[in-house]
């Protein structure tokens, strides 16, 4: 307030001094059109124009004001249809958490006629649609948003891709999936979705392609790539044939990498692969060699399933194990395996009772009461069958 009074008084000094200076000059200024001629002070002239310049720059702001006006009034428009947009957005968040899915559905479309940012909303559309099992709304619903925000198109893909295989369809997820590894090679998340669609649909050519980018982005967890890395082994053995012979076998063993030749899930697989094949002595070497160098209950189960040339070679590697690991359950059954081969079926006995004392694993009761009904023992077999079920049911 004491501002205005200040510059209100100031002009007024700084007018009557004008005035005053201009009185002294005694100028004046003529103006003369045709036979009209007008006269006055310099002062007043001034004035005059002053008044001229003023009453031009009201009127043009005027002018320029009313131009704006539909502008404004344009802006105020999206500004409020914005925040209701931004208020449905939340109304239709909470129907879709409480399962009202057509009314969410509903909000979300009609609202995204007036959202800044129509993308969300039709992805939130499409999810309500996917909850009603309507395919063809939710589609529509991800081609809207991908037009919104073509930006945004890997994550509508993405989108696309997790709903249907939510939804069990596996034929067009893996298809997107395909279309998505295109433009994102190395996804992780495009990646573990098409390794899932894969799975679903038995495409083991598909998943021993996808392997190794698999294994490189991490993809999948250790298990589940271990478990794919297993079934494409086992299918590249099995497709040898009946009789392959070791250099067949071995050619695909080498083909894997190094650190993985050193998994002990694969190497069960070539194992057994060998035994398969009537190649018992070399996966007894071969079983042998990785036993000594690291132990590995799995080896051992699959050395105890040898056939070897000289009967008693794998028995007898296995009872000089037991000296050093006498009360190895998995080694147990093993050595009884062995013992039942050479016919030795008293120890046989003893190394499946000394391994059911020390395990709870369904399958040592089960081969002990198998081997008690071949023994003509009827009620040890029974007793045997009884902890193997008690142990199945835990």
């Amino acid at each position: 307030m004491m501002r205005r009074v200040f510059i209100t008084l100031l002009l007024l000094v700084i007018s009557v001094a004008a005035a005053l200076w201009f009185e002294r000059q005694g100028g004046f200024v003529m103006i003369r059109v045709a036979d009209l001629t007008l006269q006055t002070s310099l002062f007043v002239a001034l004035i005059v124009v002053l008044a001229t310049a003023a009453v031009f720059a009201i009127v043009g702001r005027l002018l320029r004001n009313v131009g704006q006006l539909p502008g404004r009034f344009q802006q105020r428009i999206v500004h409020r249809r914005g925040r209701l947009a931004r208020q449905e957005l939340v109304d239709g968040l909470i129907e879709l958490a409480e399962g009202q899915y057509a009314r969410a559905e509903k909000r979300l479309e009609t609202t995204s006629d007036h959202a800044v940012q129509p993308l969300l909303y039709h992805l939130l559309a499409a999810l309500a649609a996917q909850r009603q099992g309507e395919w063809e709304r939710r589609d529509d619903q991800l081609a809207a948003a991908d037009a919104a925000e073509p930006r945004a198109r890997l994550a509508v893909g993405l989108v696309q891709a997790q709903l249907q295989v939510e939804a069990k369809q596996w034929e067009q997820a893996r298809a997107t999936l395909g279309w998505l590894r295109e433009k994102a090679p190395h996804n992780h998340r495009v990646l573990m979705l098409l390794a899932r669609a894969m799975q679903a649909l038995d495409d083991q050519d598909g998943l021993a392609a996808l392997l190794p980018e698999l294994r490189k982005q991490q993809a999948l967890s250790d298990e589940e790539v271990q478990v794919i890395e297993k079934r494409t082994l086992v299918r590249e053995f099995e497709a040898l044939g009946e009789t392959p012979s070791t250099d067949e076998l071995a050619r695909i063993w080498r083909a894997l990498p190094r650190p993985r030749r050193r998994d002990p899930g694969l190497r069960v697989c070539y194992a057994r692969a060998l035994i398969t094949a009537g190649h018992d002595d070399v996966a007894e070497r071969m079983l042998r060699r990785w036993l000594d160098a690291s132990w590995e209950p799995a080896l051992v189960a699959v050395y105890g399933e040898l056939s070897t040339t000289s009967e008693q070679q794998a028995y007898k590697r296995i009872t000089a194990w037991l000296k050093e690991r006498p009360d190895d359950p998995t080694l147990l059954v093993a050595a009884a395996r062995q013992a039942s081969a050479c016919a030795l079926w008293g120890q046989a006995k003893s190394f499946l009772e000394a391994a059911a004392a020390r395990s709870d694993a369904p399958e040592v009761d089960r081969r002990l009461a198998e081997l008690y009904e071949q023994l003509d023992e009827p009620d040890q077999a029974r007793a045997a069958y009884r902890r193997a079920l008690d142990h199945q049911q835990g």
